[in-house]
């Protein structure tokens, strides 16, 4: 009986022990779960290319004089009616540049500024008449037209249904070096070149590679406004004999004044680099 009750004693003295020294032990909890999440804040560099389908638009007016002088006559001078002018031109070619930009992601909504500049090779040319449809007998010139470059200023805001794509509309300002001459000869009808200021508007989708790299898909509407707005002279003489001893001389004077209206669609794909942003390590 005495055995019994030191080996109960013993046993319960070994079992406080043991339990004192569990709860001194370190506790040990589960990690969290690593993920990695995407990132649009940050400046980023790129360059582009595309093509464009523009169309230059002419319209205006030509008035004029008539004069016919002959020898031992009269010079009679009469006032030619005034005749409309209308042209129209597709103005198409490749496009190539670079932007720069900086992004604020907020939660799923993205906001931005971007620049670009472009190098145009669009070019077009044109028939201008003085009755619409350009019948026989009407063309008053020939007009060639060139978009040399162009650039915009934009805001961008964006919507993401992933954080790997970004769906955005853009908007701003354009600018461009719009030109058109006279293939007319030996008429002069004059060459003008412009840069004008103008407007832009468009959408795009953009979508992360990896970290930092992303490429880009979008459309843009860009007006310029009108251009040249200029007016020239054109002279012609025609001299007649001399029959039955009389020289007629018919003098023509033709003034020209038009304006051309620029409109671009435009379609490009894009490569950017982003400097800040990209892929981040979090843990939830």
């Amino acid at each position: 009986m005495k055995r019994t009750l030191i080996a109960s004693a013993a046993f319960a003295s070994l079992l406080v022990a043991t339990n004192a020294s569990a709860a001194d032990l370190p506790v040990y909890t589960k990690a969290p779960p690593v993920a990695v999440v995407y990132d649009w804040t940050g400046y980023y560099l790129g360059v582009n290319v595309g093509y464009s389908w523009g169309r230059g638009t002419t319209d205006g007016n030509v008035t004029g004089t008539q004069t016919v002088a002959a020898t031992r006559a009269t010079t009679v001078t009469t006032v030619l009616p005034t005749l409309p002018l209308s042209g129209r031109a597709d103005v198409n070619g490749v496009i190539g540049g670079g932007q720069l930009g900086y992004n604020w992601q907020r939660g799923t909504w993205l906001f931005g500024l971007e620049g670009d500049i472009q190098g145009s090779g669009e070019r077009g040319f044109s028939d201008v008449c003085t009755v619409a449809g350009c019948p026989a007998g009407s063309v008053a010139f020939n007009r060639e037209y060139k978009l040399d470059w162009f650039g915009t200023a934009r805001g961008r805001v964006g919507f993401l249904p992933t954080e790997r794509l970004v769906l955005y509309a853009t908007g701003g300002l354009a600018y461009g070096g719009f030109s058109g001459s006279s293939t007319t000869q030996p008429l002069n009808i004059g060459t003008w070149a412009s840069t004008r200021a103008g407007w832009t508007v468009g959408a795009g989708a953009e979508a992360a590679l990896g970290s930092n790299w992303s490429v880009k898909f979008e459309y843009l509407y860009m007006d310029l406004g009108h251009v040249g707005g200029s007016s020239a002279n054109a002279t012609s003489i025609t001299t007649v004999g001399p029959i039955g001893g009389i020289t007629t001389t018919t003098t023509t004077n033709l003034a020209y004044v038009f304006n051309t209206k620029f409109t671009d669609n435009i379609v490009r794909v894009g490569l950017n680099y982003r400097f800040g942003g990209g892929a981040i390590v979090a843990r939830y």
